[in-house]
């Protein structure tokens, strides 16, 4: 069991695993185990092993409500509330930072712009390439999320998308066009 804690140690504990634990699941949970199993003591280490079993079988981040618990553990609901938002707070932080930074800067005339255009890139290769099961390498990524910008067939299904948008009474953002490279390529549409 948890020693006494007052809810802001709590929140403290947490927001320190929140701010220190990058790398993942793996390496957050490592970094809970060794300092609140096998230093302090809060948990056994079969119980600590049920726990995270119980919390991959569930859907959702398990690192996460993992901490949950354990801050319920040593503050009850309260805890628990508290050591979640510690630990979700930097990663949130810093997500939201990025999103105002990107919004709020002309990508075109910033020396971050190229950053921010090849991490879009990366995204949209990634969500191309997941869904193909291809492997994901940073290079393979950017020609497949070209690729796939510019297949025929995709382009077809824009089209049918921006005309059932019209059909159903939305107004579409744009029309897409057809780029005049790409109308004369016979190898584009393999």
């Amino acid at each position: 069991m948890p020693p006494p804690q007052t809810p802001w140690q709590i929140f403290v504990r947490f927001l320190r695993f929140g701010l220190l634990a990058w790398g993942g699941p793996v390496a957050q949970i490592a970094m809970v185990r060794h300092e609140l199993v096998d230093e302090e003591r809060w948990l056994s280490s079969s119980r600590f092993n049920r726990l995270l079993a119980v919390y991959q079988v569930l859907p959702g981040p398990e690192a996460h409500e993992l901490c949950v618990h354990i801050g319920m553990l040593a503050g009850k609901r309260l805890g628990g509330f508290l050591a979640g938002l510690g630990f979700m707070l930097p990663g949130f932080v810093l997500m939201f930072a990025l999103s105002w930074l990107y919004f709020t800067m002309d990508i075109t005339q910033s020396a971050l712009g190229p950053v921010f255009l090849g991490v879009q890139v990366a995204v949209a290769a990634a969500r191309n390439a997941d869904l193909r099961g291809r492997p994901c390498c940073p290079l393979f990524l950017a020609i497949e999320a070209e690729r796939r910008a510019c297949d025929r067939w995709i382009w077809c299904a824009r089209v049918g998308v921006v005309r059932a948008t019209c059909l159903i009474g939305q107004q579409p953002v744009a029309t897409p066009q057809v780029p005049q490279w790409h109308r004369n390529d016979p190898s584009a549409g393999s």
